[in-house]
């Protein structure tokens, strides 16, 4: 884990990793808009931890979606 991922929120990245992975295999190219709306629904209730997890897991749904076919 990188210490901006420390500062930014105290989930480990292997949580990101599983979270964004269950949730691209889930809702497929839905599944960064889905992980957005969670973290609007977090910050528009104030919990901003809870917010950043959510984008930082968007973020990596996104890398999923740009991967190279095998």
């Amino acid at each position: 884990m990188t210490d901006q991922t420390l500062a930014r929120h105290s989930v480990p990245d292997e949580d990101i990793e599983l979270f964004a992975t269950g949730l691209f295999r889930a809702r497929g190219i839905a599944a960064r808009d889905v992980a957005l709306e969670r973290a609007k629904g977090f910050r528009d209730a104030g919990d901003f931890e809870g917010h950043n997890v959510w984008k930082d897991v968007a973020d990596r749904v996104t890398k999923f979606r740009n991967r190279p076919a095998s």
